[in-house]
């Protein structure tokens, strides 16, 4: 099989590798659509370490065939199927799972950094993990696995408790801030504000939902304010730039969530003044990949049509082409880049 091994940052090399042979319970996916994300473009060019181990095989957005597996599949699951993957496997017994906070463990093993990812013709999921295959019928390869970052948007959301919110401001547009717009609205938000400097993402983020859609500029502010009820009542950094934030903290609702939801740069600072967070009863967030919960809630709402996802797919390469589908993230060009493994 075809396998692409990042053995050192910006050195990715795709190789013939046999077929995993698996061990009692585990599940042998064939990966038809593995799509590429910033955390993955951090990854090859160095600037995320943590957790990461190398070698490694890219891609935590994962969808696939089950094709094998050592023992009984997990219930609700047949050889046939396709599925999705959620991609950690947290101990059950540090301080975060006994907490409930399982996606933040602090002895994950992770698919795409740890465990073998899908930039790859076969997968395994190992025993320890079999209640992560999720199946995803009656839709594209693709779609199924935009299940993963519509999932981390899901727990982004309801850390920051967007359900219940008057006015929601999502700062980037990208398919992440596309999700959040989308998600938000599929959560009954009266009044979702997009903010992104470039223009010809605006039309797909008023298709998806949002009520205005702005540029960042010095009335920017001004006019997201004459839109709400009194300000906004969750920023969600959509982007990993903490600029991206700044210009908005003036116009935040009294109990306003701030939600730092991307990745950002090792050594990036976010200032905000300490006395208008006590005054304000302010609540500053993180969110941290997702929860199987979220993956299952996610996967019914594609698997009914209550969430539509076909168009946030982007331009899809064969593996031999990694780079190049690599360097279209990076671009900032498209919308889901991915990779089909069997094209």
């Amino acid at each position: 099989m075809q396998q692409a091994v990042l053995y050192r940052p910006d050195e990715l090399r795709v190789e013939e590798r046999d077929v995993p042979t698996l061990a009692e319970g585990d599940v042998l996916l064939k990966v038809t659509a593995a799509l590429l994300c910033g955390t993955d473009l951090r990854i090859y060019s160095g600037r995320k370490t943590k957790n990461v181990t190398l070698p490694s095989v890219l891609g935590h957005e994962i969808a696939g065939e089950v094709v094998d597996c050592a023992g009984p599949l997990p219930e609700g699951v047949s050889i046939g199927d396709q599925v999705c993957v959620y991609p950690l496997v947290p101990c059950g017994e540090c301080v975060a799972c006994r907490k409930n906070h399982p996606n933040i463990c602090r002895n994950r093993v992770a698919f795409g950094y740890q465990l073998a990812g899908g930039l790859s013709q076969y997968i395994v999921v190992p025993a320890n993990a079999r209640q992560n295959i999720v199946p995803l019928p009656g839709v594209s390869a693709p779609e199924a696995a935009l299940v993963e970052p519509l999932a981390c948007a899901l727990n982004g959301q309801n850390i920051a408790k967007v359900k219940g919110a008057d006015a929601v401001l999502i700062a980037g547009c990208g398919p992440l801030g596309l999700m959040h717009i989308r998600l938000a609205k599929a959560q009954g938000v009266p009044t979702v504000i997009a903010v992104d400097p470039n223009t010809a993402r605006h039309e797909i983020a008023r298709e998806s939902g949002a009520d205005l859609v702005l540029a960042p500029g010095e009335d920017t502010p001004a006019q997201i304010l004459a839109a709400t009820d009194g300000g906004i009542d969750v920023v969600i950094m959509a982007i990993g730039r903490v600029e991206a934030l700044t210009p908005y903290l003036g116009i935040l609702a009294p109990g306003a969530r701030i939600s730092a939801f991307a990745g950002f740069n090792a050594g990036d600072v976010l200032s905000i003044v300490a006395n208008d967070i006590h005054y304000n009863e302010y609540e500053v967030v993180g969110a941290s990949s997702c929860r199987l919960e979220n993956f299952h809630a996610v996967a019914d709402l594609v698997t009914a049509g209550k969430l539509r996802v076909a168009d946030l797919v982007g331009t899809q390469l064969p593996l031999a082409r990694v780079h190049e589908a690599l360097d279209l993230v990076a671009s900032g060009k498209d919308l889901r880049v991915g990779i089909d493994p069997w094209a």
